[in-house]
């Protein structure tokens, strides 16, 4: 059974997303790519102009292995519930979120220096606009269960117990809320006049043939 047909009855972009990032995982183990290649360094991207650090760095989540594995499980469950039912028929909206995200967790990475690959702060965000999407929810983790709006700490938690970092976790938390707050509680106070900071281009919806 291919790769495709495992995820393909997920929606578009959870779907690319993740063969891309076990495509870059199975080129790593094979010795035709290197990790060094994929992460960010600013140094490159601006002197060197390789800018497909920008994007691989939030693909790749490390050889094969438990916290691959673990990453690709949230990836999947999560980002597919996000954009299959909170942003259905909205794959354009859906896009643009990551599309945002993403340059928040870029320019986050640039004063921080420190951040090699973003992937975990992307599904970070991913799980906390879900959560607050679905905020009755109740998820069972392991042996207990917690409700939607804290699953982003308790994935971070879980992370740092792997031997993880918690900083990458705690950046996409700041940026998933910041795009939740501008999003989906700004715009309906009255001083905001409507106003969406993330309000998602025309063309990007009619290259996505989203309608309003």
């Amino acid at each position: 059974m291919t790769l495709a047909a495992v995820v393909g009855h997920h929606p578009p972009v959870t779907r690319c997303l993740v063969i891309a990032s076990v495509s870059l995982t199975v080129g790593c183990a094979l010795d035709l790519l290197s990790p060094t290649t994929l992460l960010l360094s600013w140094q490159l991207v601006i002197y060197e102009l390789q800018l497909w650090r920008l994007v691989t760095c939030f693909l790749f989540f490390g050889p094969f292995g438990l916290p691959f594995l673990w990453n690709i499980a949230v990836l999947v469950h999560y980002c597919s519930s996000l954009e299959g039912i909170s942003f259905q028929r909205k794959t354009a909206d859906f896009l643009w979120m990551l599309i945002c995200g993403a340059g928040m967790l870029l320019a986050l990475s640039y004063f921080f220096g420190n951040m090699y690959f973003v992937s975990s702060s992307m599904i970070e965000l991913m799980t906390y606009v879900w959560g607050r999407k679905n905020s009755n929810a109740r998820m069972q983790v392991f042996f207990f269960v917690v409700r939607a709006p804290y699953l982003p700490w308790v994935l971070a938690g879980i992370s740092a117990l792997m031997g993880g970092g918690v900083q990458d976790h705690l950046l996409g938390i700041a940026v998933g809320h910041v795009y939740y707050f501008f999003e989906d509680i700004y715009p309906v106070l009255p001083t905001s006049k409507g106003f969406r900071l993330f309000r998602t281009p025309k063309l990007l919806k009619k290259v996505c043939n989203q309608r309003d």
